[in-house]
């Protein structure tokens, strides 16, 4: 399965993905991760008493692609977006009221203003949606994906982006971006703006897949870029070189450098086609030397940041040279990782003292690259960046901080209760037991584990203990 997400394609049951690997003198090291999170990362904002950002995830996001066309007096604009599900309110069905259904409906503009805000295009759609029970938080469904495709004089166009939702109201409007849409001059090496996508699969290498993130990379994801090229000498073989280089968010000023010279070229136009549930391009017959050229780029390899890729395209004594800015985004990151002394702390459940305190020396790059170091050493797939025992294990430390933090301190990963929640993940089954005149009683079951931990509260506070540990 790709690793284009973090989620992981199942939440449907806790694992007790972590199991304690004590070394002689050694207070722990990393547990061993089975890939399957638990149902508990934080989505919702407010994580208790420690102040951390929120997530960046936005639930409307959209871009405007300019390609060239067959028709030397006409440009093309492709605005694609994508929706959650979760910007719309479901309201009972009425036209369906002898079944159990919910609906939501919406609309969505997109309009092409000239520089004298005279409007040039409009596409108007309506979304309507429908299921069979009321969405929960933690549903996992699948974005609403899609393309309008606008065919315009040359010339730089005011995107107008209006979404809808007829039940509740709610509406989001963007109107700043402009997009300069250019006919083509049929210069030989004539390219046009590079599209982040992945290849549908091995046997359709020119059926591709837009990312569709608003012109960001997600952090875990594959794929590359893709360019109509206009190539008139068949007999000149064209030539790629590309370099990426970043600036990498969080701890440090780290950067990544990667360059290829890797492609694949088809002769013909890119065109835009609306699947069920998204988008593809696929290359279209062109009555003149147009090519459409894939870039396979190493994006599961590049950590969030501000990234910018250069290509340069050389056949005979021509050339072209293109820069394109774009970022690597982690939308749920764990609000952990955004403070180093936090997620260095943290560790203290598997960590040695002495990694403890190489990551806590220094420079603060020298800490993050210890501390960085130290995941890298425990990725099961060394082949991409994102590190899933990672991510799961600040997941825990998020709601280990929301579920056992005491009033002001701020400290539940320091908890027993926290530290066997980071540990093995949440309970199979959880029970409370009140005895009078005896301290509150929690018992943690974990049926995979076949073990049960047994709290208490002796001062009546809700500052629960670890008080015995029973084998089934």
């Amino acid at each position: 399965m790709s690793k284009i997400h973090f989620t992981k394609s199942c939440r449907e049951a806790a694992v007790g993905g972590l199991k304690t690997i004590v070394a002689a003198g050694v207070r722990a090291a990393l547990l061993l991760l089975m890939i399957t999170p638990n149902p508990v990362h934080p989505q919702e904002p407010g994580v208790g008493p420690q102040e951390l950002p929120r997530s960046i995830t936005h639930p409307v996001t959209y871009e405007a692609i300019a390609l060239f066309g067959d028709d030397s007096a006409s440009a093309i604009v492709n605005v694609h977006y994508r929706i959650t599900q979760q910007f719309f309110i479901f309201v009972r069905n009425e036209a369906e009221p002898r079944k159990e259904e919910f609906i939501a409906r919406g609309e969505l503009a997109v309009e092409l203003l000239d520089q004298q805000r005279n409007s040039v295009a409009r596409t108007i759609r309506k979304i309507v949606l429908t299921r069979a029970q009321l969405p929960r938080e933690t549903d996992q469904v699948p974005d609403i994906q899609g393309a309008i495709s606008f065919t315009v004089p040359p010339g730089t166009y005011q995107i107008v982006f209006i979404l809808d939702d007829r039940e509740s109201g709610r509406s989001f409007m963007e109107r700043h971006r402009t997009i300069e849409g250019r006919a083509p001059a049929y210069d030989p090496m004539e390219v046009s703006h590079p599209i982040f996508l992945q290849s549908r699969d091995q046997a359709e290498q020119y059926r591709f897949l837009p990312l569709n993130r608003g012109g960001d990379v997600h952090y875990g994801g594959r794929g590359g870029v893709v360019s109509q090229l206009y190539h008139p000498n068949v007999h000149d073989v064209v030539q790629v070189q590309w370099t990426l280089e970043g600036q990498l968010e969080g701890f440090g000023a780290r950067k990544q450098n990667f360059n290829g010279t890797q492609y694949m070229m088809s002769k013909g136009l890119l065109t835009v086609i609306q699947q069920e549930g998204g988008l593809e391009y696929v290359v279209a017959s062109s009555n003149r030397p147009w090519h459409v050229l894939y870039i396979p780029l190493p994006l599961e390899k590049l950590e969030p940041g501000s990234f910018t890729l250069s290509i340069e395209y050389v056949a005979g004594s021509y050339s072209k040279k293109q820069n394109h800015r774009f970022r690597v985004i982690w939308p749920k990151r764990p609000f952990s990782l955004y403070n180093l002394d936090l997620a260095i702390d943290a560790l203290r459940h598997i960590a040695a003292e002495e990694q403890i305190d190489e990551m806590l020396s220094g420079t603060i790059l020298k800490r993050a690259e210890a501390f960085h170091r130290f995941w890298r050493q425990k990725d099961p797939d060394t082949t991409t960046a994102y590190n899933e025992i990672m991510a799961e294990y600040y997941f825990r430390v998020d709601e280990a901080l929301r579920k056992y933090s005491g009033v002001r301190e701020g400290d539940g990963y320091k908890t027993d209760r926290g530290r066997i929640f980071i540990l093995y993940g949440a309970p199979t089954e959880t029970n409370r037991i009140f005895q009078p005149g005896g301290p509150p009683t929690e018992i943690w079951t974990y049926e995979r584990l076949r073990r049960r931990f047994v709290f208490i509260d002796p001062t009546k506070t809700g500052a629960f203990i670890l008080s015995q540990t029973e084998e089934m």
